[in-house]
């Protein structure tokens, strides 16, 4: 692959860089912040490999579960607004309910449509049957969780909401009445900043916004929800009628926590700016910068950057026997076993897998990732063994 933008990377994968966005959002600062690399790797086309845009994702089983949580939620407060419910509470919030089958059933559904989502997805197909028997396991959480924050929604004035036509596809931005409003975007246009709230709760002298995690608290998440106040103030479609924000609360699992707004919000509004401006000149550049750290263990597209393998964090999180490595294939050494050579220290180690493992060709350079490691007496060296979340990418092009 050639021409203006396009890259290779040392295991073969061509890219094409896709610049900064035309509207920047929380977690694309929040990334740029942390590596740009990253955040250009991931979001890079890559048309050898499929034709949706970024890297194909590696979900985990923890990302699906809060991700099918988070649906459950959204369905069952569209259901609610639907029938003009304005809380939980009301007589007609059961019959609700049960229309969508309960709440085992609505986190069911959930899963399944990201499941099959997933399933085009080249790096997950071949995984989806074990992700599913993983996450079955653990349906009654998912239940309770779905529970847990439908329970916490505000209540709302008696309208039902207006955010979607029949067909599926959001409706033209207008101006946001009094009601609730799910998953709706908010864009500040001069900012260049747009953010997807979860929950908005329009009423005649104020907005009262709701973001629902599935994860621990964070800090993290009292940024994200004072930035989408600030969106909100900023957005002169939907917020025609410049209605203040009322209340910023984070609905987690344990249960919901008031956030306290910015002391200035000018001073918000000046530091987006100015990490805005930051994160242009980031990816703007011809190879934005790598910055390794602790954090490339999370990254999904470590295996595309060469300052990662350079670096000392290949050794995984700590405390933890997981290792990404770098590895020369020298023999067979049985039917799913291989003797090889680290690339860093030139040390041997003995590379095994459950299965066989066309990846692994004789005299090839691979760059491995999620090895289980541990000592082998016999080699006087390190047992590699490959499980089910491993995996090869290469051969290496030096």
């Amino acid at each position: 692959m050639t021409g203006a933008g396009s890259f290779k990377t040392a295991v073969g994968i061509s890219g094409i860089w896709v610049g900064a966005p035309d509207l920047w959002s929380f977690s694309t600062l929040a990334e740029v912040s942390a590596c740009p690399r990253r955040y250009a790797l991931r979001r890079a086309s890559y048309p050898e490999i499929w034709d949706r845009p970024g890297y194909p994702e590696r979900v985990n089983e923890a990302a699906l579960l809060g991700t099918a949580v988070h649906d459950g939620v959204e369905l069952v407060l569209r259901e609610l607004s639907r029938t003009g419910c304005s809380s939980i509470a009301d007589e007609q919030a059961v019959a609700a309910i049960r229309r969508l089958g309960g709440y085992s059933k609505i986190a069911t559904r959930c899963l399944d449509e990201h499941l099959q989502r997933l399933s085009a997805n080249p790096r997950m197909a071949p995984r989806l049957d074990g992700l599913r028997a993983q996450i079955d396991n653990r349906a009654s959480e998912m239940r309770r969780g779905i529970q847990a924050l439908v329970s916490q929604s505000p209540a709302a004035p008696n309208k039902p909401e207006r955010g979607r036509r029949q067909d599926g596809d959001p409706v033209k931005r207008a101006t946001l009445g009094e009601g609730r409003h799910l998953e709706t975007t908010l864009v500040a246009e001069e900012a260049r900043f747009a953010g997807r709230l979860d929950l908005l709760v329009v009423h005649s002298d104020r907005a009262d916004i709701m973001d629902f995690k599935t994860g621990q608290p964070s800090e993290r998440h009292n940024l994200q929800l004072h930035l989408y106040g600030l969106l909100w103030q900023l957005d002169e479609t939907a917020n025609a009628r410049r209605l203040p924000v009322g209340s910023l609360v984070l609905g987690y699992v344990d249960g919901a926590v008031e956030v306290e707004p910015p002391s200035d919000w000018g001073e918000l509004h000046d530091w987006l700016r100015d990490e805005i401006a930051n994160a242009e000149s980031q990816v703007r550049a011809q190879s934005p910068a790598a910055t390794p750290s602790v954090e490339c263990w999370h990254c999904p597209v470590r295996q595309l950057c060469d300052e990662y393998w350079d670096s000392p964090f290949t050794g995984g999180v700590p405390d933890s026997s997981f290792v990404d490595r770098e590895v020369s294939i020298l023999s067979r050494n049985g039917p799913t076993s291989w003797l090889g050579r680290l690339t860093r220290d030139g040390s041997e180690v003995l590379l095994r897998s459950s299965r066989d493992c066309e990846a692994l060709a004789l005299g090839s350079d691979v760059r491995i990732l999620n090895l289980l490691a541990g000592e082998a007496e016999e080699l006087d060296g390190m047992i590699l063994t490959m499980t089910r979340s491993s995996e090869v990418f290469g051969p290496i092009q030096r």
